[in-house]
């Protein structure tokens, strides 16, 4: 069940580090693990060991399967729950 999912993934989502958030954001805005370090000034290794974290603690296998979740989660307009604020990918603001 989505809700199911979405719960618990959510639940999750509430024991990582404000660094990992951050990182989850900007995947959520569709950036590379290259454009990531470099928004965050940070090495490519680093961004890569932060990713193995985030993968550990959300119990996701790849940095796609992540993404997928985030894109349910914007499916089912519930991105802003996450992070707290507005989609990330809605630019319908002015």
């Amino acid at each position: 069940e989505v809700a199911s999912l979405l719960s618990e993934f959510s639940d999750r989502f509430e024991k990582l580090t404000v660094t990992e958030r951050k990182i989850i954001k900007l995947y959520a805005e569709n950036k590379e693990t290259s454009e990531v370090a470099e928004c965050l000034f940070i090495s490519i290794h680093t961004a890569r060991k932060h990713n193995a974290n985030i993968y550990r603690k959300l119990n996701v296998g790849s940095r796609e399967e992540l993404v997928l979740y985030l894109d349910l989660f914007r499916r089912c307009k519930q991105l802003d729950k996450l992070f707290g604020e507005e989609d990330p990918s809605d630019s319908s603001e002015v």
